[in-house]
Protein backbone atom coordinates (compact mmCIF):
# COMPACT_ATOMS: atom_id res chain seq x y z
CA UNK A 1 0.00 0.00 0.00
CA UNK A 2 1.21 3.46 -0.82
CA UNK A 3 1.91 5.47 2.35
CA UNK A 4 -0.11 8.59 3.03
CA UNK A 5 3.09 10.60 3.61
CA UNK A 6 2.14 14.19 4.39
CA UNK A 7 -1.43 14.13 3.06
CA UNK A 8 -4.07 15.75 5.23
CA UNK A 9 -7.23 14.45 3.49
CA UNK A 10 -8.19 11.48 1.35
CA UNK A 11 -8.52 13.83 -1.60
CA UNK A 12 -4.88 14.86 -1.07
CA UNK A 13 -3.92 11.19 -0.93
CA UNK A 14 -5.71 10.40 -4.20
CA UNK A 15 -4.32 13.43 -6.04
CA UNK A 16 -0.78 13.51 -4.62
CA UNK A 17 0.05 9.84 -4.04
CA UNK A 18 -2.27 7.33 -5.71
CA UNK A 19 -3.04 8.93 -9.09
CA UNK A 20 0.58 10.08 -9.69
CA UNK A 21 1.72 6.52 -8.92
CA UNK A 22 -0.69 5.10 -11.52
CA UNK A 23 0.32 7.80 -14.00
CA UNK A 24 3.98 6.94 -13.48
CA UNK A 25 3.27 3.24 -14.10
CA UNK A 26 1.57 4.13 -17.40
CA UNK A 27 4.81 5.70 -18.66
CA UNK A 28 6.37 2.26 -19.07
CA UNK A 29 3.34 0.26 -20.21
CA UNK A 30 0.10 0.64 -22.08
CA UNK A 31 -2.23 -0.78 -19.44
CA UNK A 32 -2.43 -0.92 -15.65
CA UNK A 33 -4.82 -3.27 -13.86
CA UNK A 34 -5.76 -2.18 -10.36
CA UNK A 35 -6.94 -5.06 -8.18
CA UNK A 36 -8.39 -4.62 -4.69
CA UNK A 37 -8.45 -7.22 -1.93
CA UNK A 38 -11.75 -8.52 -0.66
CA UNK A 39 -12.09 -8.77 3.12
CA UNK A 40 -14.38 -11.64 4.03
CA UNK A 41 -15.53 -11.97 7.63
CA UNK A 42 -15.46 -15.80 7.56
CA UNK A 43 -11.87 -16.16 6.30
CA UNK A 44 -8.80 -17.41 8.14
CA UNK A 45 -7.15 -14.06 7.48
CA UNK A 46 -9.98 -12.27 9.29
CA UNK A 47 -9.12 -14.00 12.55
CA UNK A 48 -5.43 -13.21 12.04
CA UNK A 49 -6.25 -9.54 11.43
CA UNK A 50 -8.40 -9.56 14.56
CA UNK A 51 -5.42 -10.65 16.66
CA UNK A 52 -3.36 -7.67 15.48
CA UNK A 53 -5.56 -5.33 17.43
CA UNK A 54 -8.16 -2.77 16.69
CA UNK A 55 -7.61 0.28 14.61
CA UNK A 56 -9.52 3.51 14.31
CA UNK A 57 -12.70 3.66 12.20
CA UNK A 58 -12.76 6.63 9.86
CA UNK A 59 -15.25 7.45 7.11
CA UNK A 60 -13.46 7.84 3.78
CA UNK A 61 -14.62 11.01 2.07
CA UNK A 62 -12.70 13.56 0.03
CA UNK A 63 -12.51 16.09 2.86
CA UNK A 64 -12.05 13.61 5.73
CA UNK A 65 -8.79 13.97 7.60
CA UNK A 66 -6.26 11.16 7.40
CA UNK A 67 -5.08 9.99 10.78
CA UNK A 68 -1.40 10.13 11.59
CA UNK A 69 -1.24 6.36 12.14
CA UNK A 70 -1.89 4.94 8.63
CA UNK A 71 -1.32 1.34 9.79
CA UNK A 72 -3.97 1.71 12.50
CA UNK A 73 -6.41 3.03 9.91
CA UNK A 74 -5.72 0.05 7.65
CA UNK A 75 -6.42 -2.49 10.43
CA UNK A 76 -10.16 -1.93 9.99
CA UNK A 77 -11.59 -3.81 7.00
CA UNK A 78 -14.39 -1.27 6.50
CA UNK A 79 -11.79 1.50 6.22
CA UNK A 80 -9.97 -0.37 3.48
CA UNK A 81 -13.19 -1.17 1.63
CA UNK A 82 -14.24 2.49 1.66
CA UNK A 83 -10.73 3.64 0.73
CA UNK A 84 -10.59 1.28 -2.25
CA UNK A 85 -14.04 2.38 -3.40
CA UNK A 86 -13.04 6.03 -3.14
CA UNK A 87 -9.78 5.47 -5.02
CA UNK A 88 -11.58 3.50 -7.75
CA UNK A 89 -14.00 6.41 -8.21
CA UNK A 90 -11.08 8.86 -8.41
CA UNK A 91 -9.30 6.63 -10.92
CA UNK A 92 -12.38 6.34 -13.11
CA UNK A 93 -12.62 10.14 -13.42
CA UNK A 94 -8.86 10.58 -13.94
Amino acid sequence: MLKSKFCKTFEDYAKNVFLPYIDNQLKTCSRVDVVWDEYRADSLKASTRGKRGKGIRRRVQADSAILGNWESFLRIDDNKTELFTYLAEQLSTY
